[in-house]
């Protein structure tokens, strides 16, 4: 026999037994227009976590000389680059390993292009952040392509001015190594550490350059050369720069191409 308080909560139970389920009860004291503001809030935060949500291509703004990326396949579809998180010191969600066939003489596979737009138009160098995956060898699975369309792209020896620039440009004199329409080789020789390091010319490093003539949009693409070759993210930097600012500087911000 169900008697006093016990009978009470009893009928409560019925009658909300009856009750149609488009009906919440909330043990908050917030309106249900406050449980929504939170919500849209909550997304706000999130979007502006991401960045740019981009249907077409993303555009990474130049700011003060300094462009920083943090690398990401923008293919929707396998080109050989994977997403990896194995080997800590990346940054961001992970880095990428070219997984597809050696291309040691053959650039443009899986190709990556990722559009900068130069407010500070002048000259630039590039390095990247990368790493050897696998092997015992600092001369192996090391190096990528890399071909940046400004006015002028070339390698330069720091303490001598001399300078290479990569075939199929119309200019020389050419790198020693592999090179070919207008892609140089860039390589880095450490082993065991993520290394921001990018070298062409085999065998008497040269530093990367570009010469942006003008503010504008300009491509910064990349593609597989070594498999197991792993890059985390680039940097642009004007001459008037170091890398080490360079490499502390705020991911770039971006916008749609």
């Amino acid at each position: 026999m169900i008697k006093g308080v016990k009978k009470t909560a009893f009928l409560v139970f019925v009658m909300l037994s009856f009750v149609s389920p488009l009906y919440l009860i909330s043990c908050s004291g917030e309106s249900s227009d406050d449980e929504m503001l939170i919500m849209d809030e909550e997304e706000n935060e999130e979007e502006e976590d991401t960045g740019a949500i981009c249907e077409t291509e993303n555009l990474f703004l130049e700011k003060e000389g300094l462009v920083r990326v943090d690398i990401e396949n923008p293919s929707s579809t396998a080109n050989g680059w994977t997403e990896a998180r194995v080997l800590a010191g990346f940054k961001g969600d992970g880095y990428l390993v070219w997984t597809g066939s050696d291309n040691f003489n053959n650039p443009g596979q899986g190709l990556m292009k990722f559009s900068v737009k130069i407010n500070t138009p002048g000259t630039y160098q590039f390095v990247w952040n990368s790493r050897i995956t696998t092997g015992n060898s600092n001369t192996e699975h090391n190096d990528s392509w890399l071909r940046i369309k400004g006015d002028d792209f070339y390698g330069e020896k720091l303490n001598t001015g001399q300078r290479v620039y990569p075939r199929g440009s119309g200019k020389t004199p050419n790198p020693e190594g592999s090179s070919k329409d207008g892609w140089f080789k860039i390589y880095m020789n450490r082993l065991g550490e993520w290394f921001w390091r990018s070298s062409t010319n085999d065998n008497d490093p040269y530093d990367v350059f570009v010469t942006f003539d003008n503010a504008g949009t300009y491509d910064v693409e990349i593609s597989g050369r070594s498999r197991s070759h792993a890059i985390d993210q680039f940097v642009l930097f004007k001459t008037d720069k170091t890398l080490e600012q360079a490499k502390v500087a705020n991911f770039s911000e971006i916008t749609c191409k």
